[in-house]
């Protein structure tokens, strides 16, 4: 079967009349990129995969660390349609390519295509990257109060002749031809980075994700993160409660009861405080908000890289 090849994936479909809800989104987008005018990257690439379905593409699921990881969530997500699909010989071809991506026994089969009856399935590369200024991450905006909370973008179209705005429009442009910064990764990835933005000049934005980090004078410490902002503060009040307590006890440190009175209190004031910004006992947490980008090519979505393929070899591939 011969799918079709990406509409619109070379243009920009800028627009001077957004819907409400989509103009306030580009201000204030805007508004972002003048106070934080570079871009910073945000660790390695995640991985997930997506579908075409006649014309249209769509993520299936993202938040893998590697795409051998990734490849395991897509034999999930086959199995999983496999028992819905009504016509018997696509479900056979289904549960097959689940068994090469997921097997019983043996090495996974590190293929990053598959067709299945009316459908391919594909494992994406997704980049992270932050907006900085004035040696200031960018908080979350006042738009991200609306996001939906998914973090793992299950059904997001991916559309990239999708009418926006001057300022998305200026962002994405900003971004088609960033490579690494000379010296600061292995001559490979760099290659290679030149190359997708050959095989790949389209991007589109994606919804951010959040990290809470720790500002400790000019240097910080990412600690975790979340969907939308109040699921990054709740895990960081959970860090104290949770994670710290179980990670003491694994190294044969029990905490003392004053250190988890500490970090009782510690939560609480997490809890309690509003803001992207949180001081709670001579401590300073920060919320960052971390960007998604996609490539885009005129056979669909980036693929990973060769450079990816090592689960302990990611390397970030956003100019600093």
């Amino acid at each position: 079967m011969t799918f079709p090849l990406m509409h619109g994936f070379d243009h920009l479909n800028v627009v001077a009349d957004l819907d409400p809800v989509a103009a306030v989104r580009d201000r204030e987008l805007g508004e972002r990129i003048l106070r934080y005018p570079k871009i910073l990257p945000a660790g390695s690439p995640c991985f997930g995969h997506a579908v075409q379905k006649g014309k249209e593409w769509r993520i299936g699921c993202l938040g893998s660390d590697d795409p051998s990881a990734a490849r395991y969530g897509l034999a999930m997500d086959l199995r999983t349609a496999a028992a819905g699909e009504p016509d018997p010989g696509t479900a056979r071809a289904m549960l097959a390519a689940a068994a090469r991506l997921d097997p019983e026994e043996g090495p996974q089969l590190a293929k990053d295509e598959w067709e299945t009856g009316d459908r391919r399935y594909r494992i994406i590369r997704v980049e992270k990257f932050i907006l900085i200024g004035d040696r200031v991450m960018e908080p979350p905006r006042a738009t991200d109060a609306d996001l939906a909370g998914d973090g793992l973008l299950r059904d997001h179209p991916l559309d990239p002749a999708a009418p926006c705005g001057q300022w998305e429009a200026q962002l994405r442009l900003n971004l088609v031809a960033r490579l690494p910064v000379p010296g600061t990764v292995p001559a490979m990835i760099r290659t290679e980075a030149r190359h997708a933005i050959q095989a790949h000049p389209g991007v589109v934005l994606l919804p951010p994700t959040f990290i809470v980090v720790e500002v400790d004078g000019d240097s910080w410490a990412p600690l975790t993160g979340g969907d939308d902002p109040d699921q990054a503060r709740d895990r960081l009040a959970r860090h104290f409660t949770g994670l710290l307590p179980r990670l003491r006890e694994f190294q044969n440190d029990p905490a003392t009861p004053a250190e988890l009175a500490e970090w009782t209190a510690l939560a609480d004031e997490i809890r309690a405080s509003t803001g992207h910004r949180i001081v709670v006992r001579g401590r300073e947490f920060r919320t960052v908000r971390v960007c998604r980008m996609l490539r885009l090519g005129r056979d669909g979505p980036e693929s990973p890289r060769p450079c990816d393929q090592d689960q302990y070899g990611l390397t970030d591939t956003a100019e600093a």
